[in-house]
């Protein structure tokens, strides 16, 4: 027998009649407890406030289900008692529940091994770490179901099914259940049957919009002078830079944490450059990849320019850069995404280490995933018989042939000014 004031409350806060809790077997035990009934033993919920559980006499966990059950060849798993009960109600009779998610093993399914289709239900949640730990379950209980496990997701403004039944039909949910067995598509595929687009160089067989560029060297081989050269090159419009064909122009976002004030300063001077409107340098603001992105990612929106220059990387956040992992998350959380946002081309600047090896991959300092995540690589190689001259070795790129190799050499002419002067070298 269950008290007044109990199948009050199933109805008016959760929508379950009294025949429903009759057929489920839930009675009241005590005027502040109901008793759920399990097939191992008896679960009690108080229903005064704060709500707790505890469980009876008996071990183990099993599913909670109707006193009888019809033979269908799907069944429907809720989370909690009252979800269960509801969509039993709303004619979905072959439906079970668990006590929570976090509490079963393979051994608690084992009745649903005789349906074709397992339909599960999770509660909608905006707390991230719950969001999570249903996520997590839903993982597991396809790990034991195997592709019988089909997850229904209900609307945003619901969070579980009771909720669901207030303010939606069962046309509706009859479309969702449907829609999961046919299966969703996520994600949008590229249309193949299109003509290939052009590759959109900055720097003609060397450097493209919308990809992430990697400048590597050891420090004062010269790297900040190839860059500001670059940059110098793009906002006054310059028609060639190292010998390259220069294939857009306009405006630069420079961010510098590595360089001290007044070499910037001189170095642009030295270079030449003119377009002072079109160069928005950011002297050691505190830029963070790791910490505050976002307010990087909304200056980038907001100047629009053709080319970012992140100098230099290990300057630029605080992670560890011999774990691949946060490497990888470095580059997927944010510079891919200040790519992909703006698309400008991203030249990074960044260390080598100290190995002996001839690869240029090798020589990159950190996680091999550092060289791995980028479109191009570039490597400044200090040279071992002219003085103020480097190497540039173009070591990688998705489009274009690698392998060439230019002299740079770093000269000042009678003006005061400074200029990259280059001659090629054989691969």
């Amino acid at each position: 027998m269950i008290v007044e004031s109990h199948k009050n409350w199933f109805e008016n806060e959760r929508g379950i009649t009294e025949a429903t809790l009759e057929a489920f077997g839930v009675e009241s035990s005590s005027e502040d407890w109901v008793a759920l009934p399990y097939d191992n033993r008896m679960r009690f919920r108080r229903m005064a406030e704060p709500r707790t559980f505890k469980w009876g006499e008996g071990k183990g966990t099993s599913l909670y289900h109707a006193k009888k059950m019809t033979d269908k060849p799907y069944a429907f798993l809720c989370e909690g008692e009252t979800d269960t009960m509801r969509l039993y109600q709303e004619g979905y009779d072959t439906t079970y529940g668990l006590p929570g998610f976090q509490t079963f093993n393979a051994d608690t399914l084992k009745p649903l091994e005789k349906y074709k289709h397992v339909f599960v239900i999770l509660d909608n949640d905006a707390d991230y770490n719950v969001k999570t730990t249903v996520d997590t379950a839903w993982t597991r209980l396809r790990g034991v179901l195997g592709n019988r496990a089909k997850r229904i997701v209900l609307p945003d403004d619901v969070k579980d099914v009771c909720e669901f039944f207030d303010s939606y039909t069962n046309e509706t949910f009859k479309d969702i259940t449907k829609e999961s067995i046919d299966g969703r598509y996520h994600y949008k595929s590229l249309d193949l049957s299109a003509a290939p687009p052009d590759y959109d160089w900055l720097v003609q067989g060397l450097i493209c919009k919308g990809d992430v560029t990697l400048l590597v060297g050891e420090p004062n081989v010269g790297k900040s002078w190839v860059s500001m050269s670059l940059a110098v090159a793009m906002v006054d419009q310059q028609n060639k830079w190292l010998g390259y064909d220069m294939k857009h122009h306009g405006k630069v976002l420079y961010i510098d944490e590595e360089n001290p004030h007044d070499v910037v300063y001189h170095r642009l001077r030295q270079l030449g450059l003119e377009s002072f409107n079109n160069l928005r340098y950011l002297h050691r603001q505190g830029v963070r990849l790791d910490r505050n992105f976002d307010k990087l990612l909304d200056e980038a929106v907001a100047y629009n320019p053709e080319l970012i220059v992140l100098d230099s990387l290990t300057r630029l956040h605080t992670k560890d850069e011999n774990n691949a992992g946060e490497m990888a998350k470095l580059f997927n959380d944010s510079i891919n995404v200040l790519c992909r946002e703006t698309g400008a081309a991203v030249v990074i600047l960044h260390h080598t280490n100290k190995s002996d090896s001839n690869s240029s991959y090798v020589k990159t300092r950190g996680s091999s995933d550092i060289g791995a995540a980028v479109d191009c690589g570039i490597e400044a190689r200090k040279s071992s018989t002219l003085n103020n001259s480097f190497n540039l070795v173009h070591f990688k790129s998705r489009r274009s042939q690698v392998g060439g190799v230019k002299v740079v050499s770093i000269l000042d002419n009678i003006n005061g000014q400074v200029e990259l002067a280059t001659s090629e070298l054989p691969a």
